[in-house]
């Protein structure tokens, strides 16, 4: 029925757009377009884009033009699709000269953003000096200082909870429980167990509004997005109180919440709704993100004896340095390069980020094509992971291609590149190494079900949750 529902919607606001779009006088008849088509007159071709692998989309353009360049139709919109090292770098380099940010409707609506044609808002200043102050916070230093022992026990009583004492478990829900517990400590200050596993499902249900039809009525995808969000919202917002009290009290708090509610800029503090949509943006991407990367990680340790004894010996290595016990700091984080080896190669093969919308802010002449200002740019950030062109073997988990020189330069951004790259890359690092690592030093398991399917258009997820066994060392 929400496929239905979905679908019926889809048909009605592309038509509207769709009439909309083809009444305006035409600029382009001049220029030299992209290869490509803008596919049905009424759905063109979003329904391939949101409800097909997002990487055999980009196969099938591929093949058919020969090129890394293509021009479609999502949405109403006229979209050229970038993706391979060229098209990276581009993009990268030419913010916000020859491209700018631009989002999708269901995030704008999700997080409250204002419309691409809405004017600056009056508090802009102090909204804009917030990513920056967040940016600190992020850092190497930040990580450890607010952190540093936190995260040890959160991870202990993640697997004291969850994994000692048992022989089956499965592994995707875990990771999840354990990757939002530690958000809700990093970014709201808040511990308890009871209180996460109340929001899992509301986060799961906003990161899947994102990519979907922004059909806002019972029964579909999106409405349960936004009713998400707005609960998040509300409870980050109540949060945001507490702070203020307990700050105006003199009471130290070290969690990021508290650090931008606590931030001035020019005497005024940040709106609350717009630290509640900054603060519910950066927990959406970093919670999913980090329980799809470590679950099919672990999967694939599980599978190869050969990358597991490599990732045991590298850790024993550090135990014996650190000193059992000790706790993990930046140094120690930084020699684990066979792990973050294997980590690179699971987000290589299973992104979750599809890519990134942009806009022609005028004109732009790439690979002998013009891209119309104004026209909405796909930038396909994984459109080279499974090219062979740039990996051997594409489809094969191999590690050690990420070793001594790596993949060819902008071949492999997984956390995007340039000035607008993920500020969340050394958070995510930090949280996946040390999570193996306490797993390696702790536990030994086997995959039960090694070729699990992989569900998910946009973003992959295990069908049964990734079951292993497992044994206490």
């Amino acid at each position: 029925m929400d496929f239905f529902m979905q679908s019926l919607f889809l048909i009605m606001i592309t038509f509207v757009i769709s009439i909309f779009v083809l009444n305006r006088k035409n600029h382009d008849g001049t220029k030299t377009l992209p290869q490509g088509s803008f596919g049905w007159p009424i759905v063109n071709e979003t329904y391939q884009f949101l409800f097909h692998k997002i990487d055999h989309f980009l196969q099938e353009k591929q093949k058919k033009h020969s090129s890394d360049i293509f021009k479609t139709k999502l949405l109403g919109e006229p979209t050229v699709v970038l993706y391979g090292p060229s098209a990276n770098k581009f993009i990268s380099t030419n913010e916000p000269k020859h491209v700018k940010v631009w989002y999708l409707r269901t995030q704008r609506m999700l997080f409250n953003l204002p419309d691409h044609d809405q004017p600056r808002a009056k508090n802009s200043a102090a909204v804009a000096a917030a990513p920056v102050k967040i940016l600190g916070f992020l850092k190497p230093e930040g990580l450890f200082r607010y952190m540093g022992c936190n995260i040890e026990s959160i991870m202990h009583q993640h697997f004291m909870r969850n994994w000692e004492g048992k022989t089956e478990l499965k592994v995707y829900p875990l990771v999840k429980n354990f990757a939002l517990s530690l958000a809700y400590q990093f970014y709201l200050g808040i511990d308890d167990p009871l209180h996460v596993a109340k929001f899992i499902s509301k986060f799961d249900d906003l990161y899947s509004g994102i990519y979907a039809v922004p059909a806002n009525f019972p029964g579909t995808t999106f409405h349960r997005a936004m009713k998400a969000a707005s609960k998040i919202r509300e409870e980050i917002q109540l949060l945001i109180n507490k702070k203020i009290d307990y700050l105006s009290k003199g009471i130290v708090m070290n969690d990021l919440l508290a650090h931008l509610v606590g931030a001035v800029e020019d005497g005024k503090y940040v709106p609350k709704i717009e630290i509640s949509n900054i603060i519910m943006g950066l927990m959406n991407s970093s919670y999913t993100s980090i329980a799809i990367t470590l679950a099919f990680m672990i999967k694939h340790i599980g599978l190869d004896p050969h990358i597991y004894q490599k990732i045991v010996s590298e850790h024993a290595d550090i135990t014996k340095s650190k000193g059992a016990g000790a706790a993990l700091d930046w140094d120690t984080i930084q020699k684990m390069k066979y792990t973050w080896c294997v980590t690179q190669e699971t987000m290589r093969l299973y992104p979750t980020a599809p890519g990134a919308f942009r806009e022609a802010v005028t004109d732009i002449t790439f690979e002998g094509f013009t891209i119309p200002k104004g026209w909405k740019i796909f930038w396909a950030m994984m459109g080279t992971n499974k090219n062979s062109k740039y990996f051997d073997e594409a489809e094969s988990f191999d590690p050690s291609r990420f070793e001594e020189n790596g993949p060819v330069p902008y071949s492999y951004i997984p956390f995007g590149a340039g000035a607008r790259s993920c500020p969340g890359k050394d958070y995510t690092r930090f949280v996946i190494l040390t999570f193996i690592h306490n797993l390696i030093t702790k536990f030994s398991w086997q995959v039960m079900h090694p070729h699990e399917q992989v569900l998910g258009s946009l973003v992959p997820l295990p069908a049964n949750g990734i079951p292993i066994r497992i044994r206490h060392l």
